[in-house]
């Protein structure tokens, strides 16, 4: 087949195109990071595809308790959490500073095709998400804490709040220690290690609230 003819069969047939953008899972070299993720009908994804509203967020029935980032900075790790959020159920907050753009390559490719499988909300500051879950319960999770993550007895309707990736700027302890937080609680570690990545500690936490709640919704 000539490469006009393999061109054209790919404009028919939008997996194909999928098929040659990617091997092994990763995206090819000659498909430049402007190149959109696409599912296996060809159709663009992108996480603001799956963007709810704060309110229907506050209204959404669940299984899990929802995720909240605090101005993370990686978006893989982002990407990452994407992922774990369509697999479990869950709601992911995103709290403004962010440190990318919404449609970066390395996000869109630590989350796959899961995209538009997970609900995503942004808020422009924590107080917006403050108000718009008022009935919620903060739980931070933080190396400050002394109450360990497996002394929570969970609910579907708790904010899991994570902080922003280590780096230059402070930890935001008017955030994780606000009075708007409920719980502070950590994951134990050996000693004089720092932290482990921001997205294993979600899904870690994730996974043991829905465990506590009986995997409802999962097989």
């Amino acid at each position: 087949m000539t490469d006009v003819a393999q061109a054209a069969g790919n404009a028919e047939n939008p997996e194909n195109k999928v098929t040659d953008m990617y091997e092994y899972g990763y995206r090819k070299s000659n498909y430049g990071p402007d190149e959109l993720v696409t599912d296996a009908h060809g159709n663009p994804i992108s996480v603001v595809d799956a963007m709810m509203s704060a309110k229907d967020a506050s209204e959404a029935k669940t299984v899990t308790p929802h995720l909240c980032y605090y101005s993370p900075r990686i978006p893989g790790n982002t990407g990452s959490a994407i992922r774990l959020c369509a697999v479990t159920g869950t709601i992911l907050h995103l709290v403004e500073p962010l440190g990318f753009n919404l449609k970066d390559t390395k996000l869109r490719r630590a989350g796959l095709d899961y995209h538009d499988m997970a609900h995503v909300v942004l808020h422009p500051d924590f107080d917006d998400l403050v108000k718009s879950m008022p009935d919620s319960r903060i739980i931070a999770f933080t190396a400050h804490a002394t109450k360990l993550y497996t002394d929570i007895e969970y609910k579907p309707t708790d904010i899991l709040l994570f902080g922003p990736e280590p780096g230059n700027i402070p930890d935001p302890m008017d955030i994780m220690a606000g009075p708007h937080v409920a719980e502070q609680v950590r994951l134990p570690m050996r000693p004089s290690l720092r932290s482990l990545n921001l997205t294993n500690c979600a899904s870690i936490a994730i996974y043991e609230a829905w465990r506590q709640l009986g995997f409802k919704g999962g097989e």
